[in-house]
């Protein structure tokens, strides 16, 4: 499969009263055609926004890019004009945002909502447009998918929100669909729900996905391929199965060992010490190193590039100065002993 986005270098400040907020840093990625991503880490990691940095919706003042690029089908999207992005947002690629009533007008009803796209960037008349919008909620699981059209969003569920903002983000038939923890605000039923049917689109529509989110057990059955985000930085990526089968990196076992397991051998839960950085302080060292019992003297003085974390396995890659598996090793021979 091709490449079909190349992130290279993204800086993402934010300039305020408090000082300078260093939101994303020298962030790196691609994602292959028909690839599902799955970006988790905590609040404040940098998922979302380096996510908005990509589709230009940073808020400048206070926000700013200020260096890399985003490349998509070989165009960088941080040089396009205002006009070209707006054919691109949509179109080419589509976010579905957390929380649906902020997402959508109010004032406005479904139908006028969905069909504005339409009407943009498919070239179609109200008949053909108000058509494509039905076929779209009855897709997403929407009864009375026509009457529907005329109702507003707050005659509409949460679940039900949300449907109708998978089916906007697929309207257009984009190559990329960015879903920015779409399922939090939802109850574990409907999420789901939802979960299984942006599986199915995904598949019938053969699009790529970034799926940005604070839990392992989501993308665990989405994602062909796992980013780790912590202090605005990549510290882990690499196939889903690696990376939960392998993790290379602290804040990954700890994210990891934070979750019940269905399976296997029961361990106690536990909780990753300390909190977030501070992201108005830049980073000396590695950002998670505070928090890490596994930190070196070098892990506080440098930051850890991200490296293949063994010959022969280029994909999966880790940002650390220690052996995490050589050092759960030792522990594991150590428990067993004693």
């Amino acid at each position: 499969m091709s490449v079909l986005l190349d992130i290279q270098d993204l800086v993402v400040r934010f300039y305020t009263q408090e000082g300078v907020v260093y939101a994303v840093n020298n962030v790196t990625y691609a994602l292959k055609e028909g690839e599902t991503l799955g970006v988790v880490g905590e609040s404040g990691s940098g998922k979302s926004v380096h996510a908005l940095a990509m589709m230009r919706l940073i808020p400048s003042p206070p926000g700013k890019i200020e260096q890399g690029k985003v490349i998509f089908e070989g165009r960088d999207l941080l040089q396009l004009s205002n006009d070209q992005m707006r054919l691109v947002r949509g179109k080419e690629i589509a976010m579905i945002f957390q929380d649906p009533m902020t997402s959508l007008n109010p004032v406005l009803t479904i139908g006028t909502q969905m069909t504005e796209t339409l009407k943009l960037h498919m070239g179609m008349n109200s008949s053909q447009a108000n058509k494509r919008a039905a076929e779209l909620l009855d897709m997403v699981g929407i009864p009375d998918a026509r009457k529907r059209l005329k109702a507003y969003p707050h005659q509409f569920s949460g679940g039900m929100r949300q449907r109708v903002m998978i089916a906007m983000g697929l309207s257009c038939n984009p190559k990329l669909l960015i879903a920015d923890e779409p399922t939090t605000a939802l109850d574990v039923t409907i999420q789901a729900q939802i979960i299984e049917l942006v599986k199915q689109l995904r598949d019938e529509f053969k699009m790529a996905m970034i799926w940005i989110t604070h839990d392992l057990g989501v993308v665990a059955e989405l994602a062909d391929t796992i980013q780790v985000m912590y202090g605005g930085m990549v510290v882990e990526r690499g196939p889903a199965k690696e990376v939960f089968g392998d993790p290379r990196n602290a804040y990954t076992l700890g994210l990891m060992r934070s979750l019940p397991k269905m399976e296997g051998e029961r361990e106690r839960l536990t909780q990753i010490e300390g909190s977030p950085p501070d992201m108005r302080i830049p980073p000396k060292g590695d950002p998670f190193a505070p928090r890490n019992q596994y930190a070196t003297e070098r892990c506080f003085n440098e930051i850890p590039p991200l490296m293949p974390v063994r010959d022969g396995h280029p994909e999966h890659l880790a940002a650390a100065w220690y052996d995490l598996r050589a050092i759960l090793e030792a522990e594991q021979k150590e428990g067993a002993v004693s």
